[in-house]
């Protein structure tokens, strides 16, 4: 909406000189057989005042009503981008809690009905509650990011210490890390970098890039998150050794991955849409660079 609203302001802009520039050659055509007409006739220069007159409303007129069907074009094609993009959430959420809820199902059913051995129920317990954190996850992001969508909705803004925020961040992640064989390099300062922002909200969004080190990359590769202050701003840098970015892909819009776009395994492709939207709620902004001082790529927070 933001991007909708630049372009209108800038349609604006253009639409305003163009008639501008039409009016003044109105006026100095009038200027230049003004004189002329009058002499032949002294009424002429009321007809030519009024004909001036009439030519700037027409004008204007005219180029606001080019701006009104510009405009109007403008917002029925975002409200349908909008709608496509609705549909393909729930159509992709759906698809991809159908397969644990089945699971759940057929699990919960077989235990049910007694056909699972006592020495292996524990094993389907532990799967029936890591196919229940999946759904849970994929129904919580679906929430933030519609929230985030949401007019209405002011982040619950107050002083953060980033340092120690990454810094729980990667303590509740570190588990997770180590099983996968990641090795990372922390540079944190121990001097506290205090931001304007809601806590929690900021927290799922560098979280979401810190969970996606082991979650879209394969065992055993090297990553660095750092934590800096330049020009003002708070800076957090989480860089990576695995798989490089997609050529040509946005993956900071919905259902598309650090992989490809999005495909059947890797999530809904929300996350990094939710991270986009937590950070420029914050007014600051969020990006990606490839071949980052060593590492395949670097997503990069300055808020």
């Amino acid at each position: 909406m933001a991007k909708l609203a630049r372009k209108t302001v800038i349609r604006f802009l253009v639409i305003t000189f163009i008639a501008g520039i039409l009016s003044d050659a109105a006026e100095a055509i009038f200027d230049h057989f003004a004189p002329a007409a009058i002499e032949k006739n002294e009424h002429m220069a009321v007809i030519l005042a009024a004909l001036l007159l009439f030519g700037d409303i027409f004008i204007y007129a005219a180029s606001g009503f080019v701006f009104f069907l510009l405009t109007r074009k403008a917002f029925k094609k975002e409200n349908e981008r909008q709608q496509r993009e609705k549909d393909l959430i729930y159509a992709a959420v759906a698809h991809d809690l159908k397969t644990p809820m089945t699971s759940v199902h057929g699990f919960a059913k077989a235990l049910s009905d007694g056909k699972i051995r006592p020495e292996e129920q524990q094993e389907i317990f532990d799967i029936i509650y890591r196919k229940s954190n999946s759904m849970n996850a994929m129904v919580d992001t679906l929430f933030d990011y519609a929230k985030l969508g949401t007019e209405g909705y002011t982040p619950a803004f107050a002083e953060v210490d980033i340092c120690a925020l990454v810094r729980e961040i990667i303590a509740e992640n570190y588990c997770e890390l180590e099983d996968h064989g990641i090795e990372v390099d922390i540079d944190i300062p121990e001097t506290a970098i205090m931001i304007n922002a809601d806590r929690n909200e900021l927290k799922r969004a560098v979280t979401n890039l810190i969970v996606n080190i082991y979650k879209h990359n394969p065992d055993g590769i090297r990553a660095k998150i750092s934590v800096s202050e330049k020009g003002g701003k708070a800076e957090i840098r989480i860089a990576d050794s695995g798989e490089p970015l997609p050529d040509g892909a946005d993956i900071f819009e919905p259902f598309v991955t650090e992989n490809t776009a999005r495909t059947v395994g890797h999530g809904t492709g929300l996350g990094l849409a939710v991270t986009k939207r937590v950070i420029e709620r914050h007014g600051g902004e969020v990006m990606v660079v490839s071949d980052d001082e060593g590492y395949t790529k670097a997503f990069i927070i300055k808020v």
